[in-house]
């Protein structure tokens, strides 16, 4: 593909909308109630959220940047687009980025944590209909605190944080330097080549 040089509104609105319209029906797909069937798959929607998150994330910060402007790195960038653009809190967003994001991922489960201090325990939920949706709540034992995932309200607070009145494709429109950041991730991503 040529690498794009102008930022058309139409086309981000409509690339996003593709995005979101997928993940929501994939995880309404995930929560069918099918007579016989093996039950609600509550991984893959939480999995395909931070893959959506980590998409827009990038858009917003121009893609990655692991050497250089710390902005760009996975983690902080995809922490900061939650803080600013799904209303979490910073360290819950970074607790559940480190649970989902990277767990689930590499591991193929979300795994408890402990923080670096040694002090406190991160446990999990994921689900539907959960109170406290990716905040850290305690559990009542000591220095523990659990972030709930509710793949719902992940896919609400996504489409209100992309397309609502101060979400993101709103701040794209409006800014230059966010609009050659989108090029710069777009061009990335529609240019992979491969050594084979």
């Amino acid at each position: 593909m040529a690498t794009v040089t102008n930022f058309d509104p139409q086309t981000a609105r409509a690339q996003f909308e593709e995005r979101l319209g997928s993940l929501e029906a994939d995880t309404n797909r995930c929560f069918w109630k099918i007579p016989g069937g093996p039950g609600e798959a509550y991984f893959p929607p939480v999995f395909y959220a931070f893959a959506t998150i980590d998409y827009f994330s990038g858009y917003w910060a121009g893609w990655n940047d692991p050497a250089g402007d710390r902005t760009k790195r996975q983690t902080v960038r995809l922490v900061d687009f939650m803080v600013e653009y799904l209303g979490y809190d910073q360290r819950a967003s970074k607790i559940a980025v480190a649970i989902w994001r990277h767990k689930l991922m590499h591991t193929a489960q979300p795994r408890v944590l402990r923080s670096r201090n040694g002090i406190d325990q991160f446990t999990w939920e994921t689900g539907i209909q959960l109170k406290d949706h990716v905040t850290l709540s305690a559990t009542g034992k000591p220095n523990e605190f659990m972030v709930r995932f509710d793949s719902y309200a992940v896919v609400c607070d996504l489409r209100q944080g992309v397309f609502g009145r101060t979400g993101y494709l709103a701040d794209l429109c409006a800014s230059r330097d966010l609009q050659q950041r989108y090029l710069t991730c777009f061009n990335e991503m529609e240019n992979y080549t491969v050594n084979a």
